[in-house]
């Protein structure tokens, strides 16, 4: 039936079949290199010995073969019946060291049931691989260990008896491929394979790319298939990926690898895809042989700006008005070096007022209140104690004692008359724990001895004046020298808010020097005078809409970046050239213009749906622009930083002032919570600034194979495409090693790549 259907196939594709060719066709399919190898070929060419309760055997066919072709190596283990009642456990297989042999394992193990072979009766199983020899010359496989050990009774209990038996080595001869008949595009490839190719579209636009894949399959080590070379009239080829499916479930290995390559029309109207052609050699027909795919048809539209025949064009992209150098925010351009450092000092003032603002300073100490001193308070003890009016004495030594604390402490008196406000005074004075509770509990004592009355008739053990001399000087001691700050007012925290506020609109004012001025004419020249230089880039920007409007894109193009490269922060100069190249066929300029418009004004949905016009190369992964309103979020973190350095001065604030205690839980936490927002969005600004930046940017600027080492001659890994854009990791010599966009590292020439903040490109 194969005989039938090749010669069936050779017959419709030459239209004649002559006898010649049908003997020698004939004689192939009979030859031994042809000979189909089953689980059980090596059953019926061994020879089993009866004296081994096992036996082992190996062979490989066929014994003769060409380079690359597969050869089945076999490996039969037989059991008798009374090694299968004693063996215990399953026999230990070596496989032999393969060298020059690519090896592929075949399907499962096959368990053979007891057969009569050579007077005996013995249960098989065999073991296959495929081999495949990458150079021609003899070579031997070695021989295969099997070790086993059987028990020397039947007992349970019996010792075992190892045993180990090698089986035949194979020797195989491998002859290099004939030179007779081989064609002059031949590659390697060894089998017997099929060609089919299919595109991803049936339908294309000039300057979009599509995929071309071209699926080889049949048998053979498909891993070893080259990627054959593919030339196209109507469009650029650039290889792609590869993939490999290997089935090795039958007696012989099969599979299939698919090569793609970008395509990317060049010319519009109906083309055909055309046959593509695949030389491999049969190893069982012993000649080579042509796989080919068939026609296909394809219709190739026109640009999204191209040109038709009559003239017109068959669609325009509407041009941006000019936008001015940056976003702004409020009137400020936060992009602006200066406005960053407006920035900056803001969010250093900020902190600086609320600090200094809440730091003590230093006061005069006051004069006492009560002009008494200890001398007098003495003598009043005396009298009383002379009296019996010890009530007498300790209110008195209560009122000079409070007067006396209270010049100490730099406080009115009448903020420490209740305990509690005493209290905290003297903690916040640096008055220890210790002393504080001394002083506390003397004022008890005087509270009870002066105003409970005849309640209390003991004399006090120490004098009043002693202790009251003592808990002052330990007071003296530890008390600090200067009182607290003087209570912040509203119109204290207003006056620090606004001056940093003046600060920052004083440094977002542009003082960075202006650029050259173009002129008229499409040479751009320098003009005095600010008026003159943006009356002149008006009319620069007139002239280049007015060529776009008129379908003269090449100089719309060429103005447009004339005028980017005096105003690169002005997005719709940028849209607008990036336009124009999209109209004049230019992928790279189109690049270029859109991404760093996108880039400047990444929230503008017209800038991303221009992004969407450009291959996947140019608008996927890293180069994806995403939607994070830079400006917005900074606006944010300063605002929220200077709020919460508001709020803490307002946290100072209520530790002098009782009526805003209850306010403290309040503001602590606002101050905390602004704080958190404030850090939060400047890790959002700066991913931002960092996901929206071109530094580190290029562009592909002709199609080129990406390689996995810096050479010509390294392996390729896929291609790259116009207009794809790239991440730059490291140069060497005249190789640039990149970061593609849909994640692939690899080397491409440095004079394929134009960096993305450029404003021309090189080819």
């Amino acid at each position: 039936m194969s005989a039938r259907l090749l010669v069936v196939r050779r017959a419709a594709r030459a239209g004649t079949v002559r006898l010649c060719r049908v003997v020698a066709l004939l004689a192939a399919l009979t030859s031994p290199m042809f000979a189909q190898v089953g689980p059980l070929t090596i059953l019926d060419h061994i020879r089993v010995d009866p004296r081994k309760p096992i036996d082992f055997h190996a062979a490989a066919y066929p014994e003769t073969l060409y380079v690359g072709q597969q050869v089945t190596y076999q490996v039969a283990v037989l059991l008798n019946a009374d090694a299968r009642a004693r063996l215990r456990r399953n026999p230990e297989f070596l496989p032999p060291e393969l060298r020059g042999l690519l090896a592929y394992e075949l399907g499962t193990p096959t368990r053979v049931p007891p057969r009569v072979m050579q007077g005996g009766e013995y249960e098989a199983h065999v073991f296959q691989r495929a081999l495949f020899p990458v150079a021609a010359g003899s070579l031997a496989v070695p021989a295969p260990q099997l070790t086993y050990g059987l028990p020397q009774s039947a007992s349970y209990f019996s010792r075992e008896e190892r045993y180990v038996v090698r089986a035949e080595s194979a020797h195989l001869v491998i002859r290099s491929l004939p030179l007779e008949g081989r064609p002059d595009t031949f590659t390697g490839a060894v089998g017997v394979l099929r060609a089919i190719a299919h595109l991803s579209a049936a339908s294309a636009r000039v300057g979009d790319p599509l995929v071309l894949t071209l699926r080889l399959q049949g048998i053979g080590n498909v891993k070893l298939l080259p990627r054959p070379s593919v030339e196209i009239e109507w469009a650029s080829a650039v290889p792609g990926s590869e993939r490999v499916a290997v089935d090795t479930s039958g007696p012989l290995v099969r599979g299939a690898k698919e090569f793609d390559w970008i395509l990317t029309p060049t010319q519009e109207g109906s083309v055909v895809l055309p046959v593509l052609r695949y030389d491999y050699f049969d190893p069982y027909l012993q000649q080579y042989s042509i796989a080919e795919t068939k026609q296909t048809p394809l219709v190739v539209d026109a640009g999204v700006l191209a040109v038709d025949e009559g003239g017109e064009s068959v669609a325009l992209l509407p041009l941006r008005a000019r936008s001015g150098a940056a976003p702004q925010l409020f009137g400020l351009e936060l992009s602006t070096s200066a406005s960053q450092l407006g920035v900056l000092v803001l969010c250093l003032f900020a902190p600086i007022v609320a600090i200094v603002l809440s730091l003590p300073r230093r006061v005069p100490r006051p004069t006492p209140i009560v002009p008494v001193t200890l001398a007098s308070l003495r003598e009043l003890e005396a009298t009383a104690d002379v009296a019996g009016h010890h009530a007498t004495a300790a209110r008195g030594t209560r009122r000079v004692l409070h007067a006396l604390l209270a010049s100490r402490l730099a406080v009115p008196a009448h903020q420490i008359v209740a305990h509690r406000q005493l209290e905290r005074v003297l903690r916040r004075r640096g008055v220890s724990r210790a002393t504080t509770r001394s002083v506390m509990a003397f004022f008890d004592e005087l509270d009870q001895r002066g105003f409970a009355g005849s309640v209390i008739a003991s004399e006090p053990t120490t004098p009043f004046a002693d202790t009251a001399t003592a808990l002052l000087a330990s007071v003296d001691q530890e008390a600090v020298r200067s009182g607290r700050a003087i209570p912040l007012t509203n119109r204290a925290v207003l006056f620090g808010v606004a001056l940093s506020v003046c600060a920052t609109l004083a440094s977002t004012r542009e003082v960075t020097a202006q650029p050259t001025v173009p002129d008229l004419t499409t040479p751009v020249r320098s003009s005095s005078g600010a008026a003159d230089r943006d009356a002149a880039i008006a009319a620069a920007f007139t002239l280049a809409s007015d060529a776009y409007l008129a379908r003269r894109f090449s100089e719309a193009s060429s103005r447009f970046a004339d005028l980017a490269r005096e105003q690169p922060g002005d997005i719709g100069i940028l849209a607008n050239w990036g336009t124009a190249a999209w109209a004049n066929g230019d992928t790279v300029e189109a690049v270029m213009g859109w991404q760093r418009a996108a880039r400047l004004d990444p929230m503008a949905a017209d800038l991303h749906e221009r992004l969407a016009l450009l291959p996947v190369g140019a608008r996927g992964g890293f180069a994806d622009v995403p939607m994070i309103p830079v400006p917005m979020v900074q606006a944010i973190a300063v605002a929220s930083w200077v709020l919460a350095w508001c709020l803490f001065a307002a946290h100072r604030r209520r530790r002098m002032h009782a009526a805003m205690r209850r306010w403290d839980r309040a503001l602590r936490v606002g101050a905390v919570m602004l704080g958190v927002v404030s850090m939060a969005a400047v890790g959002v600004a700066i991913r931002g600034r960092t996901a929206l930046g071109v530094d580190g940017l290029a562009i592909i600027v002709r199609p080129e194979t990406m390689h996995v080492a810096p050479g010509a001659d390294a392996d390729a890994m896929g291609g790259v495409s116009t207009g794809d854009v790239v991440q730059l990791i490291e140069r060497r010599d005249a190789w640039q090693h990149v970061r593609h966009s849909d994640g692939r590292v690899g080397w491409v020439p440095a004079i394929r790549l134009v960096a993305l903040s450029e404003t021309s490109r090189s080819e």
